[in-house]
């Protein structure tokens, strides 16, 4: 927004009309009508008083500190889309460029304009592509030094796929230390960065920690959405939702034990003896599949302690012996299936 934007915007915010204005600054009104249609600009003496007048800082009228709309920042970047088929690779750059002066504290713009010519000299759409690196990666670096996180986060995967591009390895993982060490996407790119270097083995054991850590995230979510259907009595969606967890733990290769797992809950809450009984007799019977995940070759770079689980006569023990006297399964007790079960026959 340039200066006469910004005097005609708080003027009629304070219900000024242009001629008001006018006297109370001591110049005509025509002159402040060609300043808000963009013909001539204040005098600088002329700055602070209309500051004054608008009741705005210094830094608002000259549109240093202006944050744009997410929606007005949209409409820039559709606008800019629309010219790099209409006029071309340069005469858009040098719109971003006057764009950016205007709003040089709008980091999120700043970092979605570097980002559409950045894609656009990828793919092509300009000679020489490489003597705007300086520029872009400027505006770039301008965004990493927001305040807020995401921009910083988005402005560091840019500077990360753009040095990998180059193959500029070090500083490619220079960018990676923005990335929080529990962002599943950084082992994703440290992986990436690997597998550039040619360091095939520790890009695969660094995917499939991505992958192991993703598989935890959602079934710990599920979980937690599962829990809370059942305390509201919602039991068809709990079920719904531990099939989909049961489908995930099929889906990561996490073993028969994991797969049948989510159901136990549900089944209990709906008082389902023949449902109780068959995860049960599930879950009893394959115990030893817990730790099945590390025979997977869905993680076969991934070092683990045991291929075999150590605990697994101890486990079955256990699940016995809560099947047994938990007061959640009292409504089973007279099955007789679940007694034969119960009693290891």
């Amino acid at each position: 927004m340039n200066i006469g934007n910004v005097i005609k915007k708080y003027r009629k915010e304070l219900g000024y009309t242009q001629e008001e204005m006018a006297k109370r600054l001591g110049v005509t009104t025509p002159a402040v009508n060609k300043w808000e249609n963009g013909n001539s600009n204040p005098d600088i003496e002329l700055l602070a008083p209309i500051a004054r007048l608008l009741h705005i800082s210094l830094d608002t009228l000259l549109s240093f500190r202006e944050n744009l709309t997410d929606l007005e920042i949209e409409e820039m970047i559709h606008k800019m889309d629309k010219m790099f088929s209409e006029e071309g690779f340069e005469k858009t750059y040098q719109w971003a460029v006057n764009t950016i002066k205007e709003y040089p504290n709008c980091n999120l713009l700043i970092w979605q304009i570097a980002v559409m010519l950045d894609s656009r000299r990828i793919i092509g759409m300009c000679e020489n592509p490489d003597r705007y690196d300086e520029q872009i990666n400027s505006w770039y670096e301008m965004a990493l030094s927001d305040k807020d996180e995401k921009i910083q986060h988005y402005a560091a995967d840019s500077l990360f796929g753009f040095y990998l591009r180059k193959k500029n390895y070090e500083m490619a993982e220079k960018y990676l230390n923005y990335f929080s060490d529990y962002d599943p996407m950084k082992k994703v790119k440290q992986g990436q960065l690997y597998m550039k270097q040619g360091k095939k083995e520790e890009a695969f054991e660094m995917l499939e920690k991505a992958v192991f850590s993703e598989y935890t995230t959602l079934n710990l979510a599920f979980g937690i959405m599962i829990t809370k259907a059942l305390e509201e009595k919602d039991h068809g969606y709990a079920r719904f939702l531990a099939e989909k967890m049961c489908t995930l733990a099929s889906g990561f290769d996490m073993g028969k034990y994991n797969e049948c797992a989510a159901m136990l809950n549900v089944v209990t809450a709906e008082n389902n003896v023949e449902g109780t009984f068959q995860v049960a007799k599930q879950l009893l019977n394959n115990v030893d599949t817990i730790c099945d995940f590390q025979k997977s070759q869905l993680y076969k770079h991934m070092k683990f302690q045991e291929v075999e689980n150590p605990y697994t006569e101890e486990m079955k023990k256990e699940l016995l012996e809560g099947f047994r006297n938990a007061e959640e399964f009292a409504y089973m007790k007279e099955y007789e299936p679940w007694k034969k079960l119960l009693s290891g026959n």
